[in-house]
């Protein structure tokens, strides 16, 4: 009979308890401490077991509260084409929190990406996408001031960026493109979303296009993969 690991013992044993419902979604499961002592080991393998089911996606960590069951969200990726957080999938579920908004120079990063002088100015806008206490995104919006000389965000607010792309850019949106890769969080990234700097994320970065092909807005949202899946469905019969 072959020798099987205990830290791949304790992993078969939090799986199963999540796949017969005993763990559900949300649920926090027990410490390293208690998991070493229900199987006899020391706590450094019981955290093995935690850190590659924290991995796999099972379960994730909020500093200083415990281990909590994950659930996979899996996305149609056509419904981020347009919306970022404010879409009709999961990610418009829950609490959408603003951070700030303040208004920057375009400088070099973003001249030549918006198609802008460096001396113009953008609203920035930085919300999170928060499960609880976790955040599972972060959405960086970037809008020229010279595209929406009417909007006043201590009276509009932030909840529906789209909804104010639309009402006060006086430019109409024709076209988005969207692209999605794996990237490595920066420091504060990691710290805020209390994920591994060296584990890959997902970026969605969208470009909204005007009727006249001018870039009336930018936006990154950095995305948990342990959290969200994406996919297309594609219908060869059409």
């Amino acid at each position: 009979m072959a020798y099987i690991p205990q830290y791949v013992k304790i992993k078969e044993y939090i799986i199963e308890n999540i796949k017969h419902g005993n763990f559900k979604h949300g649920d926090k499961i027990p410490s390293e401490k208690s998991l070493g002592e229900m199987f006899n080991v020391s706590r450094i393998t019981a955290t093995t077991a935690i850190r590659d089911l924290v991995n796999d996606g099972y379960v994730f960590r909020i500093q200083g509260k415990g281990t909590f069951v994950s659930e996979k969200k899996i996305e149609d990726v056509k419904n981020h084409n347009a919306y970022g957080f404010e879409n009709i999938s999961s990610m418009d579920e829950d609490v959408h929190e603003t951070k700030s908004v303040k208004v920057i120079k375009v400088g070099s990063e973003f001249s030549e990406k918006m198609d802008l002088s460096e001396t113009d100015e953008l609203y920035e806008i930085i919300r999170y996408k928060l499960e609880g206490e976790r955040v599972n995104a972060m959405e960086y919006v970037y809008l020229p001031l010279k595209y929406y000389p009417s909007l006043k965000f201590q009276e509009e607010g932030t909840r529906h960026i789209h909804d104010l792309v639309k009402s006060k850019c006086f430019l109409k949106q024709k076209k988005a493109k969207v692209y999605i890769e794996p990237v490595i969080l920066e420091e504060e990234q990691s710290k805020i979303m209390d994920i591994d700097k060296e584990k890959p994320v997902l970026l969605l970065e969208k470009t909204t296009y005007s009727e006249e092909n001018k870039i009336i807005e930018y936006s990154r949202n950095i995305i948990n993969s342990e959290v969200y899946k994406f996919y297309m469905d594609l219908d060869f019969s059409e």
